[in-house]
């Protein structure tokens, strides 16, 4: 494999240019940075475009799951050139946006959550990470939330933005749809519902989570079946958005096993 060195050459060129969100729409491609990522996106080949690395940490990488024209070799300048991080770890991946549909993330007894207008990288990156390990059966964006490739985002996700369907700028008319083929939509507020574990999340739920500095919109809230929250102590405001996706997947996963199991 050949060493590049010139910052004009085509992958580096493209690498360094899915730091821009229109340039990942324009190619439908992003940017995985880092050992651990760069692992989770070797189980999935057939979305990779491109393994760009550094020599020494080549020698690290299973390259038998890749044909030698997707190796790209490059010198340690230029991986610092496409990384967003400030100290790369000497590999990245190019890689194609996998591709989900409404079947897909819809069919049977689901458990949804739909995140209205979450604009916090981190927090996107956690919640997904959360629904992945949680067996929550995908997730839906209303648009306004934070760009699900932002490299932050898909640092934090930890693999789950390979594996867990997840499907972008959707709106109302997605969240009826779903209540007219029997789902139960749930909304989350800080300050009234229900508290989240007197909730049934056995039959097919979609629960809606709005921002901490927005909640969710009254839009949303009109179309719900319930209201639930989650009980905290007085003086605390309102929890991380993505401390109450866990919270309260972790109980629907509880009640889904459970409900299974007799």
């Amino acid at each position: 494999m050949q060493l590049i060195s010139s910052s004009e050459n085509k992958a580096i060129k493209l690498a360094s240019s899915l730091k821009v969100r229109k340039y990942r729409e324009a190619t439908g491609m992003f940017l995985v940075e880092g050992w651990r990522s760069v692992h989770e996106v070797l189980g999935r080949p057939e979305l990779i475009a491109a393994i760009i690395a550094t020599e020494g940490s080549s020698k690290e990488v299973d390259w038998d799951r890749l044909s030698a024209d997707k190796i790209v070799l490059v010198e340690p300048r230029l991986m610092r050139q496409i990384c967003a991080t400030e100290n790369p770890q000497g590999i990245a991946a190019i890689v194609r946006k996998p591709q989900w549909s409404w079947e897909q993330v819809t069919a049977g007894d689901s458990l949804l959550i739909y995140l209205d207008r979450v604009s916090d990288p981190g927090n996107l990156g956690s919640i997904l990470r959360t629904c992945w390990a949680l067996g929550v059966n995908g997730v839906i964006m209303s648009r306004g939330c934070v760009d699900l490739y932002n490299p932050k985002v898909v640092r934090s996700t930890m693999g789950a933005i390979l594996n867990l369907p997840v499907l972008p700028e959707a709106g109302t008319a997605e969240i009826v749809a779903l209540q007219q083929s029997g789902y139960s939509v749930v909304v989350t507020d800080a300050e009234d519902g229900r508290p989240y574990y007197d909730e049934d999340f056995k039959v097919p739920t979609i629960i809606i989570l709005g921002s901490e500095g927005h909640g969710v919109s009254w839009e949303l809230k009109a179309l719900s079946k319930a209201t639930i929250n989650i009980p905290v102590e007085p003086e605390v405001e309102s929890l991380n958005v993505a401390a109450a996706c866990a919270i309260i997947t972790a109980e629907a996963r509880r009640q889904r096993q459970e409900g299974r199991e007799h």
